[in-house]
């Protein structure tokens, strides 16, 4: 995905305006401005730090290679290589989509429902392009849903492998994880500056109790109740 499609939609999703993201970022907005528009291409870093202050960070994931596949009796179809993972609240979007299987029009689907999310995984798995599965469909809400779907046999099969390499079982040391706290068990973990826990402090040694004396005042500076009765001061009868 081309960097300055990445910047604009980051800035985009927090409400920024390029002024405002540019101040945030130590950037000018001319310079911002040119990224946006591919006119120039910011290093990694710089690409880092702007998209840093609109709360998103870049990351590393696996490519997902598409193959057109034309069946006999059936439109061609797009299979992919390998599940991916859209994150919320776009997986869960409402789309204004055509039903390009049953022929019924332009309709409104709101992913948020199961059934109407099944539609749509439908719709787009059949007759959709690669950029727009990529955008609208779910890994793990597709293989939720996968043995229910309405889908010709050519297209089950060529998705097949995807599938099945999605949910190929795994052993993962849970507790090993929980107790040591230790991210490296899992790959996946999104941690940011893990470190070892310090050392708990050493017990505080038990306390040591003496008394101490304090001098007694002068009669001077004594109370009146500790003064004799009848001298000056002394009120009572």
């Amino acid at each position: 995905m081309d960097r300055s499609f990445l910047l604009e939609r980051a800035r985009r999703a927090c409400g920024l305006t390029q002024a405002r993201l540019a101040a945030l970022s130590g950037t000018s907005q001319a310079t911002l401005s040119a990224y946006e528009r591919g006119v120039k291409s910011p290093s990694l870093k710089v690409a880092s730090r702007i998209l840093a202050a609109t709360d998103h960070e870049l990351t590393l994931r696996t490519r997902v290679d598409w193959v057109e596949r034309h069946p006999k009796g059936i439109v061609a179809f797009w299979a992919p290589s390998m599940l991916w993972a859209v994150e919320p609240p776009t997986c869960f979007a409402t789309l204004r989509i055509p039903d390009l299987i049953r022929d019924t029009g332009m309709r409104t689907w709101n992913m948020r429902e199961r059934d109407e999310r099944r539609g749509v995984y439908e719709q787009l798995i059949r007759r959709g392009l690669p950029q727009q599965m990529i955008r609208w469909i779910d890994g793990g809400l597709l293989v939720d849903v996968w043995d229910e779907l309405d889908l010709p046999d050519p297209v089950r099969d060529a998705w097949e492998p995807a599938i099945r390499l999605a949910t190929k079982p795994s052993e993962v040391e849970g507790l090993n994880f929980f107790f040591h706290e230790n991210p490296e068990l899992a790959p996946g973990a999104r941690v940011r500056g893990w470190e070892p826990l310090p050392p708990p402090p050493p017990p505080l040694p038990p306390g040591r109790w003496r008394y101490v004396q304090h001098p007694v005042p002068p009669p001077d500076r004594q109370s009146p109740r500790l003064r004799p009765r009848g001298e000056a001061g002394d009120r009572r009868p």
